[in-house]
């Protein structure tokens, strides 16, 4: 099977040396400090004076490293995105790249693929500190394969918001400024606009169905992630207001929180590739 040529080229190039290993390396003692935190610091007296870590405690260590790896992919993929387009003009490479056989909609799906893979190579090897908790139950098989489906697709939704933007302007930094500016209209702006319709302009009558919260929320990343952590998340807290927003109505929807924003990430992801190989057809 032929290997696309430019995810080829990239991670070859982007993979030899020591930047990778190192950044590898860093992310996984940092996950692996949080762990230790937990581990000291919340825990239960048992019997005989014998320090138990009980069960919740591993719970809450799994949707805080669940949390952390999705802020992850939320802040790094910008960066490594916003410059797939806009630095081949800043090396004067654009022109050679244009000059090959490949076709446009090969490159698009190369510097996206290229783009999500270190994140991804960091969640998978992050797995590893993910499974602690399995020790002590709570979390099933499923459960992180649903995490790691989840974090695919919002990968591609945010790889293609920063390829689109690279394909229109020529400055990286203004590719990576209006990927964050975006996806802060996704997660905040759905939020404020929602409480300024509800609140301000609907009068107190009002009663929001789940249905509204679909309208509103399908965009943000963190409606989804609230039917992910529904089987972990107990009690109050940050987690368990990610799992209230997911199912708003009180109950469980007939279309979880999840497949909206999952249907919206990949209508997304789709017209954004497109419009992307149209550009960069255009250019050559």
């Amino acid at each position: 099977m032929q290997i696309n040529p430019v995810i080829e080229k990239e991670l070859k190039t982007k993979m030899r040396g020591w930047k990778a290993p190192a950044l590898i390396t860093a992310y996984l003692g940092f996950l692996f400090l949080v762990v230790i935190f937990y581990f000291l610091i919340l825990y239960d007296d048992g019997y005989y004076g014998m320090r138990n870590i009980i069960s919740e405690v591993a719970v809450s260590l799994y949707n805080t490293l669940a949390f952390l790896q999705l802020l992850l992919i939320l802040f790094i993929t910008p960066i490594i995105t916003g410059g797939a387009i806009s630095s081949e003009r800043e090396r004067q490479t654009l022109d050679l790249l244009l000059c090959t056989d490949f076709s446009a909609f090969k490159i698009v799906i190369g510097k996206i693929f290229v783009s999500i893979a270190h994140v991804m190579l960091l969640v998978i090897a992050s797995f590893p500190i993910l499974g602690i908790v399995f020790l002590y139950g709570g979390v099933g098989i499923t459960d992180i394969l649903l995490l790691f489906v989840f974090y695919i697709l919002v990968a591609v939704m945010t790889a293609s918001v920063g390829v689109f933007y690279s394909t229109i302007f020529k400055k990286t930094i203004i590719s990576i400024v209006l990927t964050y500016i975006t996806l802060g209209v996704f997660i905040l702006g759905t939020l404020i606009s929602f409480l300024i319709i509800t609140e301000v302009i609907m009068d107190y009558y009002f009663t929001a169905e789940w249905y509204h919260f679909m309208l509103f929320f399908a965009p943000n990343p963190f409606y989804g992630f609230g039917t992910v952590l529904e089987n972990t998340a107990t009690g109050y807290g940050l987690f368990y207001g990610f799992v209230s927003l997911a199912n708003s109505d009180g109950g469980v929807p007939i279309i979880k929180a999840l497949g909206v924003n999952s249907i919206f990430n990949i209508v997304l992801s789709y017209s954004l590739i497109k419009l992307s190989a149209k550009r960069i057809r255009r250019l050559k």
